[in-house]
């Protein structure tokens, strides 16, 4: 029997949880842009599967395969807790093109946000976006979770944050900029995310990381550690163009409180040695037209602060710098345990574009909703 879509207008109660909480599955799509991922995607596949792979013995994983894949790579990835489901997408960004879920006690519900390629004609990345709009809807079908449309207003999941408790951080360079919601003001844009969030405090952090081709994501600059907790990328070097920036995001988080009025405490993540693309590199992607050039000495914008997390651990990206291992003990130092920090070498997502966190979205727990899909495509 066909899902049969529920749609919710009501969202009160309903909230965003932080994202360090307990799982009902990580959502994951597989990559195959040519034009975005090295030697038609099979480097970044083995860096995909390393996540996947990192993932599922805390939680579910339900993968996304497009329907142009062979059957063959399809088996490859028939594996212990992993659904599958056979969907079309235009690339594999999860965090921004699957829908933003919250929960109502045992309840959730998606919100299905507008996309358009972190621009859209203003600075869209590519022109092809329209099955990453219709994701979230298809997505919220096959689970038979309830969707609630937003489609009116462009918002991508990896410009929020939430602590869980009523506080929302986000980027206000890319919220702000005229890829978005340009007739809206910050005002507007402000009521609209506590509105369709739930969330009593939004926080707009005035910038992200240099030349980050999204627009400055704020799920590269900082991340809510624990409620109240807010790890911040940092350079000490002050030639460096980002030096500037991350100290007027830290001086903008000192001097505000999170929506239960606590003052927010800022743990320091240094940012990776710069990373630049290499000749090899760009030489092994498509160039096509409309598409965003990515070429040889393009900075790409590393941070350690795009890592995903469970309720027990967290997947932190690796560039081959000494800087790794200190970022690994600052968040090993802070967890105490609570939560196993595993080390994955990262470098093939970071060519296009994103990282650990931007290829991952979590579903809340809930027992009301079984992730297997009445068929898997």
């Amino acid at each position: 029997m066909p899902a049969i879509e529920k749609e919710i207008q009501d969202l009160e109660g309903y909230v965003l949880p932080h994202e360090g909480g307990k799982h009902l599955a990580t959502i994951v799509l597989l990559p195959f842009r040519k034009d975005t991922w090295r030697e038609e995607a099979r480097p970044a596949l083995s860096c995909f599967e390393k996540v996947i792979d990192a993932i599922r013995p805390f939680e579910r994983v339900l993968l996304v395969i497009h329907p142009s894949f062979p059957v063959s790579l399809v088996t490859r990835f028939q594996k212990e807790n992993v659904t599958i489901l056979r969907l079309p997408y235009d690339d594999s960004w999860a965090r921004d093109n699957t829908p933003i879920f919250l929960r109502k006690e045992e309840k959730l519900v998606g919100v299905d946000f507008g996309f358009n390629s972190w621009g859209g004609d203003y600075d869209g990345l590519y022109p092809d976006y329209q099955d990453d709009n219709l994701l979230g809807r298809r997505i919220l079908l096959e689970l038979r979770i309830p969707r609630h449309p937003r489609k009116d207003f462009i918002l991508e999941g990896g410009n929020i944050l939430s602590d869980g408790e009523g506080t929302i951080l986000t980027s206000g360079e890319c919220q702000l900029s005229k890829g978005r919601n340009p007739s809206l003001s910050q005002e507007e844009i402000e009521n609209v995310l506590k509105k369709e969030l739930n969330a009593k405090k939004v926080l707009f952090l005035p910038y992200g990381i240099f030349e980050d081709e999204t627009d400055g994501h704020v799920d590269n600059i900082a991340s809510f550690l624990d409620p109240g907790v807010v790890a911040l990328a940092t350079t000490e070097d002050k030639d460096d163009p980002q030096y500037e920036r991350s100290r007027e995001d830290l001086l903008y988080l000192q001097k505000e409180t999170d929506a239960l009025g606590r003052p927010l405490w800022i743990v320091s993540l240094p940012l990776p040695k710069p990373q630049y693309l290499t000749k090899e590199e760009s030489l092994g992607l498509e160039k096509n037209q409309g598409v965003v050039e990515r070429a040889e000495g393009r900075r790409l914008a590393a941070s350690y602060c795009n890592f995903y997390q469970g309720k027990d651990f967290l997947l932190l990206p690796q560039f081959g710098v000494e800087e790794d291992k200190i970022a690994k003990q600052i968040l090993e130092d802070y967890y105490q345990g609570r939560k196993k920090i595993i080390p994955i070498e990262s470098r093939e997502i970071l060519l296009g574009g994103g990282n650990i966190h931007c290829i991952t979205k979590e579903i809340p727990f809930s027992p009301l909703y079984p992730i297997e899909p009445e068929e898997t495509k």
